[in-house]
């Protein structure tokens, strides 16, 4: 007989659009628990995260009740995790404990008290163990590749074991990536023969499925394949009626047996988080080591040796998402002692937003904008005033201005840039842009997936979709040699188009845009300036002063530029806006005034000068791949106002918001 332990784990995503999420309520989340109904031998283990509760509540609660009527039959074990869905290794201990405490109390509300934790994207460090036993928790789920990263063989991994940080254990169960690959994609009777095949005489071995509920309905072709073809009635039938499957839940199995031994995980994720936490560069060749060890039919017996990168990497390989994610660190600490504050905080952790897999995650610029949102929200409950300080750890410090309506966030040490524009009246990041970037998916049309492909009845995964980048799309992709601010400072040829400049075909002539400033703040603002060049045929000194200054309504930018001896250029000053519901297209025009009004994002703000200049527009589109394919995403809107310039230039640029 062989012990099974079948869960699933619902998410959506704070900021997501009402309709993803009843598309998914519909599609998966209803249909599965009204066929449980019909099964009432079948047993499950649930999470669902806090946001989707919250939602459900609301929209349908009848739904509550369903849930409520499963817990009190005994077919339910609800399993917590952070409320808002944070991964719990990257939030402070403080907010883990208030995220589980919320998630516990809602349980509570279901009949259920909750003793298990579904790891957020199974983000392990060990330090956890002394925050999951502070929150009353008894038992955390993670992947076997955690165990497998340890050391351990397959064969090890059908128990739970212990595992201790600081004097304090708590019990950890592997969950079998096979049965991932296998559930619900292939056809039921070869997720039985798999169980059959692990069957044995001890009564304590146990196989543990615990994965996405999305992929029994959401998954591109799963709602024909596990509803309307039948699949999960088929499922809980087999399992129900088959005498060398035992169905548990886990707090039936800690109750039966004791977990089997002591083991000490790595920090670590499953096993595709691995390549996709990896800069592109080394994802690429992460992918070309599996399928080479694949090819030399030598996977199998090396895989516990095969590791790429872990979760945190992602804030290397985004550094829009390491500043989110240190914002949101620092306000977490402004407001620990503001009730009111700290629920926005606690928002602003989900996940979703500050990493990037199979699923769009940071390149949503909708799931972005809540985060930003939650942690405005926050900060304005306290009042900093203007402040000098490392904001996101990179050992360079920045400067934070703030009056009763904004905070700027400006980095001299890279262009004497605006890299957070935050109204605190609309709760907006005015630069919350993402750069175009190259991923390794661009040219690997694979995933290095841990099971090999077969080709036989069912449905694919999203980790086995090949894709090819249509035509259309490669036409217009381009990758930025920067991150995207407000008040970027480039001296551009004169013979440069728009096409040349927004496909990034340009010659950039100067060292401005991502270079160090100089600075010195005073009442109203902050001076900065550099001594730099233009590099043509020889060397130009040149000269950069700006001075910045908030406003109750925006930013007034007063410049002055000079060359050391006359040269013909265009003086560019870029301002990227976050402008996500608007799309727009290239245009090259002349203004005084531009006027933005993006309804469903940052809203009506206007950009004027005190003189009239030729403008280069264009939408800044990042090609991501998601479950549904390629998504070629408007990350924001560029807009360059050119001054030509031979020696000598000053002028104002002043931004309002409407």
């Amino acid at each position: 007989m062989i012990n099974f332990i079948f869960g699933i784990h619902n998410h959506q995503p704070l900021g997501n659009f009402g309709w993803v999420f009843e598309d998914a309520y519909n599609k998966s989340y209803r249909p599965f628990m009204e066929i449980l109904e019909e099964f009432p031998s079948m047993k499950v283990a649930v999470h669902f995260s806090g946001s989707l509760l919250e939602w459900i509540n609301e929209n349908h609660p009848e739904y509550i009740d369903l849930l409520r009527k499963l817990v009190k039959r005994g077919q339910l074990e609800i399993v917590v995790a952070g409320f808002y869905e944070p991964v719990l290794a990257a939030i402070p201990k403080e907010d883990r404990i208030e995220q589980i405490k919320l998630l516990k109390e809602f349980a509570k509300k279901l009949g259920y008290d909750a003793k298990g934790v579904w790891l957020t994207e199974r983000v392990w460090q060990p330090e956890l163990v002394k925050t999951l036993r502070e929150s009353g928790i008894d038992y955390v789920i993670v992947d076997d590749y955690h165990f497998m990263s340890a050391g351990l063989s397959k064969e090890e991994l059908y128990w739970p074991y212990y595992t201790e940080d600081d004097g304090e254990v708590i019990a950890v169960f592997p969950i079998d990536e096979k049965l991932r690959y296998l559930i619900p994609f292939r056809p039921v009777e070869k997720t039985i023969e798999y169980l059959e095949s692990l069957a044995d005489s001890d009564p304590s071995k146990v196989a543990v499925f615990h994965d996405d509920g999305e992929k029994f309905g959401v998954w591109p072709g799963t709602y024909e394949w596990v509803y309307q073809r039948g699949w999960l009635r088929k499922f809980f039938d087999a399992i129900t009626s088959n005498e060398k499957i035992n169905l548990m839940l886990y707090s039936e199995y800690l109750s039966k047996f004791t977990p089997r031994g002591l083991v000490y995980l790595p920090i670590a994720s499953y096993f595709e988080m691995s390549e996709w936490s990896l800069p592109a560069k080394q994802a690429k060749l992460f992918v070309e080591f599996v399928e080479t060890l694949k090819e030399r039919g030598e996977f199998e017996k090396y895989r516990v040796f095969v590791r790429g990168g872990i979760w945190k990497n992602f804030f290397y390989k985004y550094p829009e998402g390491n500043f989110m994610h240190k914002r949101m660190l620092y306000v977490s600490k402004l407001v620990r002692n503001i009730p009111e504050a700290r629920k926005y905080i606690l928002k602003a952790q989900c996940n979703d937003a500050y990493w990037h897999g199979v699923f769009g995650g940071i390149y949503l610029p909708h799931l972005r904008r809540a985060v930003w949102e939650n942690i405005i929200r926050a900060q304005s409950f306290v009042s900093i005033g203007n402040k000098v300080f490392d904001v996101d750890f990179d050992g360079r410090n920045e400067i934070m201005l703030e009056n009763d309506s904004f905070i700027a966030t400006i980095k001299p040490h890279y262009g004497g840039s605006i890299f957070e524009l935050s109204s605190k009246k609309k709760a907006v990041n005015y630069n919350d842009v993402l750069a175009r970037r190259w991923e390794h998916y661009h040219e690997v049309s694979e995933a290095a997936t841990p099971e090999e492909e077969e080709n036989e009845e069912g449905v694919a995964s999203i980790h086995e979709l090949g894709k090819e980048i249509p035509e259309k799309i490669k036409r217009e992709l381009a990758y930025d040699w920067q991150l995207r601010a407000i008040l970027q400072d480039h001296f551009i040829p004169t013979t440069e188009t728009l096409d040349t400049y927004r496909l990034v075909k340009y010659h950039e002539l100067g060292d401005f845009v991502n270079q160090p400033y100089e600075f010195e703040l005073y009442d109203s603002g902050v001076k900065l300036w550099r001594n730099g060049g233009i590099y043509a045929e020889k060397k130009v000194p040149a000269k950069v002063e700006k001075r910045i200054e908030l406003a109750n309504d925006g930013f007034l930018a007063k410049y002055k530029v000079s060359l050391g001896e006359p040269y013909k250029a265009l003086f560019g000053v870029e301002i990227n806006l976050a402008v996500h519901s608007v799309m727009e297209s290239p245009e090259e025009f002349e203004a005084d005034r531009i006027l933005v009004n993006d309804t469903y994002s940052i809203g009506k703000v206007e950009i004027s000068l005190d003189r009239r200049v030729r403008v280069w527009k264009f939408p800044i589109k990042t090609l991501s791949q998601s479950e549904s394919g390629w998504d070629f995403i408007q990350q924001g809107v560029s807009y360059t106002l050119l001054f030509p310039i031979e020696k000598e230039l000053e002028f104002e640029i002043r931004f309002k918001e409407l």
